[in-house]
């Protein structure tokens, strides 16, 4: 039980007259957000983006992010970015993004449909792998008769002239394995991740229908060498695995691209965690949010499919699997003896470069401004995201040489959308405090709570939401500031404690 000070009353009723009657309203959870901007959709995509979200009554949102992820993996495969005019500054398309909704919110049914066509690909890699393989175990076995033969035909001779030279009759080279090509991988290992990326540099698409589990594994000590991969395959660039007994394994590129879901209050959990200092080294931060609203009345729609639509947008991935980029213009560099180095590049036309020149110092100016240091990292990776989206956008929508200002503008419209969801994002540390404070008034209002309580009293109980103690402070601030409880100090037993107690306003309101 809480110590009760002797004068009570007085300290009531200074505690009344310091706050303001009647309470304010508590603000917000969550900070608003820009509707999906469907115009910034590539043109191909819209139909049947806006079909699928209409028919599965969900945000558009959980239809396009996984559908502009999925592409971006197939353009990542064959072609990059240089971002200014001169420099050699490049960008891979490759792009992070989790979709944020509460259970049953649709967000896995809604990205399955977005990534039909990529698991139709791997479907038919898997087949013709499969048909491959069956001709590779002939090939062995044809491989081992013929060294049979002429291993013994080699012995008759070498048994008559042991100086004779049968190398004509002995196998060379056993056949190699065919490789199997990926699109999609799901739950698996960083080594086993490392070695399919090795066996497909061009990358491959990570896909989660949960991703809690995922940063709760990488958040742990152990989990280190596994974070390091991921942090280097968003980035691209050389990776090699030594391992005692598996020899060495090297990636020529990682290119990762990954999309996933996660629940509100886990995604708000893992930021607060990142604030603490705890796996605080970007990796949350180079996902693109998409966080919407939830959607607005059910109504039930049951109609067949927009076929042509669906036909379009899946014509656009077979295109893009099969995509030659010196088609399309794209540039190259070239070695010293003049060999191909790197995947070949487009740059921004003149006045894409101007726009997004223009975009490039307001950011900056935004980054010197950022409310909180992971706000700032995080809207720091656009200057990764917006070249990556005009270029994906621009070639999915057939563009051939210098990305056009059409294709820069849509980034654009899509960066200012995903800001606004990264600021929710990282502004939800006060939902997570506003629940509590919400919460806490309820407890106290049914006498769950002592009359007056201290914080202890409230995470002592180990209720849902109010275990950890800094939330539980942090939420009697907010109750106090916005006048539903009255603070006081009080001695007990020679210490000092702040004691708490509803306001006449919060008792009656």
């Amino acid at each position: 039980m809480s110590a009760v000070p002797k004068d009570l009353d007085r300290l009531r009723l200074a505690g009344d007259a310091a706050l303001p009657a009647p309470p304010q309203p508590l603000p917000a959870e969550l900070l608003p957000v820009e509707p999906f901007p469907l115009d910034a959709l590539p043109d191909a995509f819209r139909p049947w983006a806006g079909d699928v979200a209409d028919r599965m009554q969900c945000p558009l949102d959980f239809v396009a992010v996984p559908m502009l992820v999925g592409a971006s993996m197939l353009v990542a495969r064959r072609i990059s970015i240089m971002a200014q005019a001169r420099t050699d500054w490049r960008e891979r398309a490759n792009l992070w993004a989790l979709i944020v909704g509460r259970p049953g919110a649709m967000k896995s049914p809604a990205m399955q449909q977005a990534l039909a066509p990529l698991e139709r690909m791997e479907v038919r890699a898997a087949l013709a792998h499969t048909a491959e393989m069956e001709a590779f175990k002939v090939d062995v076995l044809a491989h081992k008769l013929r060294s049979d033969v002429g291993e013994k035909t080699a012995k008759g001779i070498l048994s008559k002239n042991r100086d004779a030279d049968v190398r004509e009759h002995l196998s060379g080279d056993e056949p190699m394995a065919p490789t199997w090509p990926r699109y999609l991988v799901n739950d698996l290992t960083y080594e086993k991740l490392g070695a399919l990326l090795s066996e497909n540099p061009e990358g491959v698409l990570s896909v989660r229908d949960e991703m809690r589990g995922l940063f709760l594994h990488l958040a742990r000590e152990e989990s280190a060498p596994a974070r390091a991969f991921y942090l280097q395959a968003w980035s691209g660039g050389r990776y090699t695995f030594d391992r005692i007994g598996r020899g060495t394994v090297t990636v020529e590129d990682a290119r990762l691209s990954m999309i996933g879901c996660i629940q509100p209050g886990p995604l708000s959990e893992l930021v607060q965690q990142a604030r603490r200092g705890s796996s605080d080294d970007g990796m949350l931060d180079r996902f693109l949010i998409a966080w919407p609203d939830a959607s607005g009345d059910w109504r039930e729609v049951d109609r067949w499919p927009d076929t042509p639509a669906k036909r379009t947008a899946w014509g656009v991935f077979d295109r893009l699997d099969t995509l030659d980029a010196t088609n399309i213009g794209a540039q190259i560099d070239t070695d010293a003896q003049g060999e191909a180095r790197g995947l070949p590049f487009l740059r921004f036309a003149a006045d894409a470069r101007e726009a997004f020149s223009e975009w490039r110092h307001e950011l900056e100016a935004t980054l010197k401004g950022a409310e909180n240091e992971s706000l700032e990292a995080a809207l720091s990776k656009f200057r990764h995201h917006v070249p990556a989206l005009a270029l994906v956008i621009h070639v999915i929508d057939g563009g051939s040489g210098p990305v056009t200002l059409r294709s820069t503008l849509r980034a654009l419209m899509l960066a200012e959308y995903f800001e606004s969801h990264a600021r929710r994002l990282h502004g939800s540390g006060r939902r997570v405090m506003v629940r509590a404070a919400r919460a806490i008034l309820g407890k106290a209002r049914s006498g769950a709570l002592p009359d007056p309580f201290t914080a202890r009293d409230v995470y002592r109980k180990d209720w849902a939401g109010l275990s950890d103690r800094q939330t539980v402070a942090d939420a009697l601030d907010v109750l106090a500031v916005h006048g539903w409880v009255w603070e006081a100090t009080a001695e007990t037993g020679g210490r000092k404690t702040t004691i708490y107690g509803l306001t006449d306003g919060a008792r009656h309101g």
